[in-house]
């Protein structure tokens, strides 16, 4: 009886050991999104979108990260160029081959092949995804390659990286949804993970962030993907911890919803031009938002184009002293630039 008690012990302490082995403790990532990476060409303008510095923009969030101690990979969230063109996927590959950690991309709808309409006939037809995800396939972090524009990988023991590609739902407009075969790869995924931590990279949202969005004012509906009610309800079933989205060009700031922290992180190069560092364990998430580190004229044009233009302003955000003060905390979200969230034990 005793010898058998003892055996019982060494063998719960090796599980133990093992268990504590294969799961991580802490990562600490940065993630980037949406930085439209435009060389000058036909059509390359700042407005909303700072088109001409775009590369610089990026170019500089590249260069503080790689300055961060003790990172472990980046995850850039989708509108990686202006509008797919093979000489900007190029860019932008150069740029984040950069980085002295592994990096892991989804598409965005910029980088996605506009088709020419007799509303907008003069826009420059891009490249097929497929050529998109050709360009990143096997890059350092080993995704995008089994033939899918989307992917799982562990990124580090225990935890397990989903990115989906919102795109498909756009080929005339900007929105998005995760598709029928998407979503049976997403559910057979989850379901052979459950032991793991699991976090989704998407580029277009599953909550809303503006009572805009929901009414669908100015098609801003299309913030979020058409079938994210169904999205969302899988990541809840399957044990989703985390969901970071971009495509919104807003400020970090985060939703719980049914244990789901769902993350939206800024643009670097729409005002308030930002990017974001987080530290992960099991049991918590902790952030800190910084500045892309631009001349200040940068920062003066950013913040001119940004006032001045009306369709990214909210409805209550009218023109004038109130209407600004409104617009600039809605997209600076200032009480949202540091903190730390904890996850509820499951």
């Amino acid at each position: 009886m005793l010898v058998r008690k003892l055996v019982g012990v060494v063998v719960g302490l090796l599980l133990i050991w093992v268990l504590s082995a294969t799961a991580f403790e802490h990562v600490r990532f940065a993630v980037i999104s949406d930085p439209h990476v435009s060389l000058p060409a036909k059509g390359v303008v700042d407005g909303f979108k700072l088109g001409t510095k775009s590369v610089e923009l990026l170019q500089a969030t590249v260069s503080e990260i790689n300055s961060i101690p003790d990172l472990d990979f980046v995850l850039v969230l989708g509108d990686l160029t202006q509008d797919a063109e093979p000489w900007n996927i190029d860019a932008v590959k150069l740029i984040l081959d950069q980085l002295k950690v592994p990096y892991y991309v989804v598409l965005g709808n910029h980088d996605i092949s506009l088709v020419p309409t007799e509303a907008r006939p003069d826009v420059i037809v891009g490249v097929s995804r497929w050529t998109v995800v050709s360009a990143f396939q096997g890059t350092r972090g080993g995704f995008y390659m089994d033939g899918h524009s989307y992917y799982a990988r562990e990124v580090a023991p225990g935890l397990l990286l989903i990115a989906l590609d919102t795109t498909w739902g756009q080929f005339y407009g900007w929105g998005g949804q995760v598709f029928a075969d998407q979503v049976e790869w997403l559910k057979t995924t989850l379901a052979a993970n459950r032991d793991k931590f699991i976090m989704v990279i998407a580029h277009h949202n599953f909550v809303y962030w503006h009572p805009d969005e929901e009414a669908g004012v100015k098609n801003w509906n299309w913030f979020a993907v058409n079938n994210a009610s169904e999205v969302r309800e899988i990541f809840e079933e399957y044990g989703v911890r985390l969901v970071f989205t971009g495509h919104r060009h807003i400020s970090t700031r985060y939703q719980l919803l049914n244990g789901v922290y769902y993350f939206v992180n800024p643009s670097t190069c729409t005002y308030p031009m930002r990017w974001t560092l987080y530290d992960l364990t099991p049991t918590s998430l902790s952030w800190e938002v910084h500045n892309v580190q631009a001349p200040q004229e940068v920062w003066e044009l950013a913040k001119q184009y940004f006032l001045k233009d009306t369709w990214w302003r909210p409805s209550d955000c009218p023109p004038g002293a109130e209407g600004d003060a409104k617009y600039l905390a809605f997209y600076e979200g200032p009480e949202f630039m540091r903190g730390t969230v904890a996850f509820e034990k499951r």
